[in-house]
């Protein structure tokens, strides 16, 4: 087959690059055609599509963003150019939203190409995608009211964008009418999105594909000793990376590595300044080589997200590598973390858990191996490239088939 990846980024970076590593490769080895398509900053190529950074939109450009946001002509016709020159029998699409947008869906779909869509967040069900608000966890979007993303304690003037995307979406069935399958990675990722109105026959849960990250055997120790933990993940929000900053007030003994990039890294690294932690290192992106370094020196990986993961890379990375892992209490998670066999769990959003299960894990180094290496095996079962390559074959087959009787 040949098959089309499609991200809003050109090359995929954080998670999606992170699965398209895990994937791509073990396609290609199976026979078959993988390219690639998405958007592209700052000198253009002439055949991808410009990237638009509506974080820097002001307010009296705001209805061309939005209208951008809604339709992105330009993607629809580069992506249009591109099939004329590539014969494409099916495409694998990641986060195309409000960049590449829907407009190119029926593109796709002209060319009798099926598609199917792997879904990393839950945008098709909250327009901010994460459930989550400054104060707390809220789902009030989830039943297609999508109107409170503009509420002051959501998203304000940028939540009523959002709604106003989502509702066009959704009246239009942009999404539902031209998708063929919609990749869950997570058992509940599938109800939130059945609730939120996905065809059941079009919503199929598959694990993400994770490939082994280049360290020594599972479960082998690390090279600085029992006391190092790593966050790893985007600087931002959603996933609370100050909580690291905060264990390592409080557990001075304990070193603390932050590796990867986002909105908070320069904040995080003033915060980390001022209050004087010698025991803190911001490692930034890191390619997976390094990043299989810093898991190999670590005792634990540590999950602090407030939102809902439904399957962090570096919480499935850190468990492939035979690591212990700590994450909190919340459904997504607890499909792999069962609280002492292939992992530990803590109190959402509770530092003081936090630090109590830390400290735990830290005394307990036949603990950590025995979990580690229950977490391997785990991983190394569920979320195997070879079969995971297998099953996306049986998906695109039949998303082939659904496309040429649709067209």
């Amino acid at each position: 087959m040949r098959i089309l990846f499609i991200d809003k980024f050109y090359p995929p970076r954080g998670g999606v690059g992170a699965y398209t590593q895990s994937i791509v490769p073990v396609l290609r080895r199976r026979g078959h055609q993988v390219l690639q398509f998405g958007t592209v900053g700052g000198d253009r190529t002439g055949r991808f599509p410009r990237f638009n950074d509506f974080t820097r939109t002001g307010f009296l450009t705001a209805p061309l963003a939005l209208a951008k946001m809604v339709h992105n002509t330009e993607a629809a016709n580069s992506l249009q150019r591109f099939l004329r020159h590539n014969r494409v029998d099916v495409a694998h699409l990641h986060n195309i939203y409000h960049h590449l947008t829907p407009s190119i869906l029926p593109v796709l779909a002209r060319r009798r190409v099926g598609i199917v869509l792997r879904l990393a967040d839950y945008r098709l069900a909250c327009p901010n995608k994460h459930f989550l608000r400054p104060d707390g966890h809220c789902m009030r979007c989830q039943a297609n009211r999508f109107y409170h993303a503009a509420g002051q304690r959501c998203g304000g003037w940028s939540g009523l964008a959002l709604a106003i995307e989502s509702y066009v979406h959704r009246l239009g069935r942009s999404y539902f009418k031209w998708v063929d399958f919609f990749i869950c990675p997570t058992r509940f990722m599938r109800q939130v999105m059945l609730k939120a109105g996905v065809p059941a026959d079009k919503c199929v849960v598959l694990r993400n594909a994770v490939a082994p990250l280049p360290v020594q055997a599972p479960g082998a120790p690390g090279q600085q000793g029992p006391r190092e933990l790593l966050f790893a993940g985007r600087m931002s929000f959603e996933k609370a990376p100050e909580m690291m900053l905060e264990l390592a007030r409080r557990m001075p003994d304990v070193h603390v590595t932050l590796a990867g990039d986002g909105p908070m890294l320069e904040q995080l690294r003033s915060d980390a300044r001022q209050q004087g932690l010698r025991n803190v290192t911001f490692a930034g992106q890191v390619g997976r080589d390094r990043l299989g370094r810093l898991v190999q020196r670590a005792a634990a990986v540590v999950i602090t997200s407030r939102w809902l993961e439904n399957s962090t890379m570096s919480m499935l990375e850190g468990m492939g590598a035979g690591r212990c892992v700590i994450v909190p209490d919340r459904g997504p998670l607890k499909e792999w973390v069962c609280d002492g066999q292939t992992g530990r769990l803590y109190r959402p959003d509770d530092l003081t858990s936090l630090e109590q299960v830390v400290g735990e894990v830290l005394s307990d180094a036949a603990g950590r191996k025995r979990m580690g290496e229950a977490a391997a095996r785990l991983v190394a079962r569920r979320h195997d490239p070879q079969r995971i390559a297998e099953r996306l074959e049986i998906l695109y087959e039949e998303a082939i088939r659904r496309c040429a009787l649709r067209c």
